[in-house]
């Protein structure tokens, strides 16, 4: 997971503020991933973004394209225009929901595996990241990769715990190289 600019995380911590005072957490989640995903459509970005079109016309589209959003998530996005940080959004939401899960006791983790993940297995990977953070729950995402070849990679937060049999193979080839 690439680092996140801290903008974007100063952004999410004042309106995961707002949402904690108002306790409208999961309706945040939802607006402000309602705005990185419009904002993330490129032609629209595009758009938002120009010094060619006037901050008005750039907020009556936003008015036009959001028209389901709260009041203040839709200011929010109107902010993010104005102050050229639409680029934040998707790192914006991913603060949030960071610090919604933190707060709700839940670890966020991926999963990399050769092949599809089977319900065992995935019960096996949520019970040994439960385990590793100490949390109530895991929100597990789940990719593959068949370079990996066998084993897991399973990155939680900033930490990577690999077990892929590529990485033992390379560790071998290294041993065997040295001596």
């Amino acid at each position: 997971m690439p680092q996140s600019d801290p903008a974007a995380r100063r952004y999410a911590d004042a309106v995961f503020g707002i949402a904690h005072d108002t306790a409208s957490h999961d309706r945040w989640l939802d607006d402000l991933g309602d705005i990185a995903q419009l904002f993330s459509e490129p032609t629209v970005y595009a758009f938002l973004i120009s010094t060619r079109v006037s901050q008005d016309e750039k907020e009556q589209v936003l008015d036009n394209a959001l028209p389901d959003l709260q009041s203040n998530a839709r200011n929010f996005a109107k902010l993010l225009v104005r102050k050229r940080r639409a680029n934040l959004a998707p790192q914006i939401i991913d603060a949030f929901r960071e610090r919604l899960n933190s707060v709700r006791g839940i670890a966020e983790a991926t999963v990399t595996t050769a092949v599809p993940l089977s319900d065992d297995g995935r019960a096996a990977v949520e019970a040994a990241v439960r385990r590793y953070t100490d949390a109530e729950a895991v929100s597990l995402s789940e990719a593959v990769d068949s370079q990996i070849i066998g084993g897991a990679v399973v990155q939680i937060g900033d930490r990577i715990i690999d077990g892929s049999v590529r990485t033992r193979l390379s560790s071998m080839r290294r041993s065997l190289a040295q001596g």
